[in-house]
């Protein structure tokens, strides 16, 4: 008997201009991976016995559907379902960045940069620009913003207010600044239900699509599917043993 029950690891990674993967990454925990193949078919029916027998399939098309969930909120997970960018931010600092005039006592405005430290909010009175007094304002250091809570002690002021701050390492990444991936997806996996002996599987080109969805307030942990169509790499030969679409090893 060969019963199945895998669990492994999932890699995905683009493809060089012959079709053969580059290096991939690995996508963190899946709990589900799925792949479901499909044809489209035309059928005739003679007209001779007065029945309408069907006497002929023929495939029109065959294609493939793929699906896994993602629970791990990592940049390469980020950059594939939000069709983004990640780049590295770098440590470094912001000097006079100027805040909306007139700003409004108790509302939160935004830094360029998160991740802050060493802030200091001066205002624009030119060379003797003055500076407020730590406690008329509160900073969320970790997000990048702040809340002017006192426009008046020590003032008059003449905005706009202007923030000096140093910024340290954070991960970026961008929405909808790619056109539709497509990658090599692997599947690199144990048998659960036999003793733990190995399978791979190799889809050569995926047509991802962007998250349906990011649940990030949940009493869950996160989860968002990534999916996509199977797509046949023209660059393989048709009759070759490995076929078009993908392949299933056993070892």
């Amino acid at each position: 008997m060969s019963y199945f029950s895998g669990q492994g690891r999932v890699y995905v990674g683009s493809r060089d201009a012959l079709g053969r993967p580059l290096g991939l990454s690995y996508v963190g925990n899946v709990p589900e991976l799925k792949v479901s193949l499909s044809v489209e078919t035309l059928e005739h029916q003679e007209s001779t016995s007065g029945q309408r027998l069907t006497d002929l399939q023929l495939i029109k098309t065959k294609k493939g559907e793929f699906s896994c969930t993602l629970e791990e909120l990592i940049p390469v997970n980020l950059a594939l379902g939000l069709y983004g960018t990640t780049f590295s931010q770098a440590a470094g600092s912001v000097t006079a960045e100027a805040l909306p005039n007139p700003t409004t006592v108790g509302s939160l405005y935004l830094l360029a940069k998160q991740n802050v430290s060493a802030v200091v909010v001066k205002d624009s009175t030119g060379g003797t620009a003055k500076t407020l007094p730590a406690a008329q304002y509160s900073v969320n250091t970790k997000h990048g913003s702040i809340v002017i809570n006192d426009k008046t002690a020590g003032g008059p002021y003449v905005e706009p207010f202007k923030v000096d701050y140093a910024y340290g390492p954070a991960q970026v990444t961008s929405m909808f600044t790619q056109p539709l991936p497509e990658r090599w997806v692997r599947f690199e996996g144990l048998n659960t239900a036999d003793g733990n002996s190995e399978v791979v599987i190799d889809l050569y080109r995926v047509a991802i699509n962007p998250a349906k969805e990011l649940s990030v307030i949940t009493d869950d942990l996160l989860k968002f599917e990534l999916s996509g169509q199977v797509l046949a790499d023209t660059l393989k030969p048709a009759a070759g043993d490995l076929g078009q679409f993908g392949k299933i090893v056993l070892l």
